[in-house]
């Protein structure tokens, strides 16, 4: 890793968890990857007007949805569909998502799909599109403003938004944009950046795997549109676009990949690639400065998504 390629911040978080013994992948459990929630890099995240809990019903029973509402009145709603590998939840994703609400001025709805390995695909998917048609029918009912809403994700919840954003598109409701943050679209991993950055920042090529292995049943086809939107053949027509890579990351490809091929099938798209910083750095907020230039950078590209109140 030479030195010049990471911002300075980036360099010292990795050097420091580089002195920590680590779990070999091999040995890993759900329990034990859940367990790193990461609050440790975070910031005391901005107060918000209310945060309330909501239940949609889901294929196998309710979805535990969480509504953050930076201030009173109709907002543009953002469906936010949160990383973790399928594999962990949402409570990592507490201080980012107050803040990118106050950031955005959007009311933001972050479902909890059903996890892997308890719950293998199509589980996740399945439960990420039934909240996003009843968001499409509740919404004003949870004080969202008239109008599409916009479908976000990182990581592996930018799979699930892809996916997603996708259907509702084919069914005729497409949503106003989406946001993809160094989304997990390729389970077959065949882009150069998971050997280029296999190890030594943070995520691995080998824990990748390991979550897809977790997430996916045996003898899938891990080429599927629907396991990995990168190879969706049909793009017209989908929504403005927004995708974020991390310059040092395996999945920078994915996302800059499915930019390419948007842009191919005519799709408005800005892809932009943070290019000193690593996987994950949405969360890191009290950390790195490139989350808090992320976290203003997206708060104001929603702001000006969003579907005017009037």
């Amino acid at each position: 890793m030479p030195p010049g390629d990471l911002d300075p911040d980036v360099r010292e978080l990795l050097d420091r968890a580089a002195q920590e013994p680590a779990t070999p992948v091999a040995e890993l459990t759900a329990e034990l990857v859940r367990a790193d929630d990461g609050f440790d890099l975070q910031r005391e995240p901005p107060r918000l007007h209310a945060i309330e809990d909501v239940e949609a019903p889901g294929p196998a029973g309710p979805v535990p949805v969480r509504i953050y509402r930076p201030a009173p009145g109709p907002l543009h709603l953002v469906l936010f569909l949160h990383g973790g590998g399928f594999v962990i939840g949402r409570e990592g994703y507490e201080a980012p998502l107050r803040e990118l609400a106050g950031a955005a001025g959007c009311l933001i709805a972050a479902p909890e799909p059903r996890l892997a390995p308890e719950h293998t695909f199509p589980a996740a998917p399945e439960d990420a599109l039934a909240v996003a048609r009843w968001l499409a029918s509740e919404a004003p009912a949870l004080g969202a403003a008239p109008g599409p809403f916009t479908v976000a994700g990182d990581s592996s919840g930018g799979n699930l938004a892809a996916t997603v954003t996708h259907r509702l598109t084919r069914e005729g409701t497409p949503p106003a944009a989406q946001v993809l943050i160094y989304p997990m679209l390729d389970a077959t991993a065949a882009s150069p950046a998971y050997e280029e950055f296999a190890s030594g920042y943070g995520f691995t090529t080998e824990k990748s795997h390991w979550y897809f292995d977790r997430y996916l049943p045996e003898g899938i086809d891990r080429a599927d549109p629907a396991v990995s939107p990168l190879f969706e053949p049909e793009l017209e027509g989908l929504p403005p676009t927004l995708i974020v890579t991390a310059g040092h990351d395996p999945l920078r490809d994915d996302g800059e990949r499915h930019a390419g091929n948007l842009r191919a099938a005519g799709v408005e798209v800005e892809m932009r690639r943070y290019a000193g910083t690593i996987h994950g750095f949405f969360q890191m907020t009290g950390t790195l400065r490139s989350s808090l230039e992320l976290h203003r950078e997206l708060g104001a590209w929603l702001r000006q998504r969003r579907v005017p109140t009037s």
